[in-house]
């Protein structure tokens, strides 16, 4: 049983937008923008074993179709997973979209500054 109005399943329940978009923010585009800036950099590749070879196969533009694709996926599957396991879809995109646009970040900046 699921009860939105306390506790902390709630609250991730009523925060679920602001979870889609620091999901779309990081996940869709920090991690977009950091791995262009990055490939952009002699002596850094996409180490990712699926989308390395995409990139190396199709170009950049492969990585926006792959981000637009998982978003759309995981808003449908969002939208017919029952409250309150779906709360879980766009928290972990955000997770790992922070996560992997922090890491990008420390890669681009290690590469410039040091």
């Amino acid at each position: 049983m699921f009860r939105s109005s306390g506790g902390s399943m709630g609250r991730l329940h009523r925060l679920q937008p602001a979870l889609w978009l620091v999901a779309i923010a990081f996940y869709g585009v920090g991690d977009l923008v950091t791995t262009v800036i990055g490939l952009r950099i002699s002596g850094i590749i996409e180490a990712g074993p699926l989308v390395g070879p995409l990139i190396d196969q199709y170009g950049v533009m492969s990585l926006f179709v792959l981000k637009f694709l998982t978003i759309g996926v995981s808003y449908g599957v969002w939208q017919v997973i029952p409250t309150p396991h779906r709360t879980g879809i766009p928290l972990g995109l955000a997770v790992l979209g922070v996560a992997v646009t922090g890491w990008n970040t420390v890669v681009v900046s290690t590469a410039l500054f040091f």
